[in-house]
């Protein structure tokens, strides 16, 4: 079977973005707190609340979650 090289490249960008957006959001799941200190800390006159890191950690969660459903959706695709 014939696969163009355009979709050969797409298919490498994409792997490539969705193993960042996955990698990026089960890192936010798994250490929220190590998250906000390098994204957030540096404007905070305080730690935020410890429901702020639990939301965190539950969009990171989803974020996942759609990250891995985009990556199986395209790769299902071709």
């Amino acid at each position: 079977m014939f696969v163009p090289p355009e979709l050969k490249l797409f298919s490498i960008l994409a792997t490539i973005f969705f193993t960042l957006w996955i990698g990026f959001a089960l890192f936010g799941a798994i250490a929220p707190y190590t998250l906000w200190k390098i994204t957030q800390s540096w404007k905070a006159t305080k730690e935020p609340p410890k429901s702020y890191f639990m939301m965190q950690r539950i969009i990171a969660i989803l974020f996942a979650t759609v990250g891995i459903s985009f990556w199986v959706f395209l790769w299902t695709r071709y």
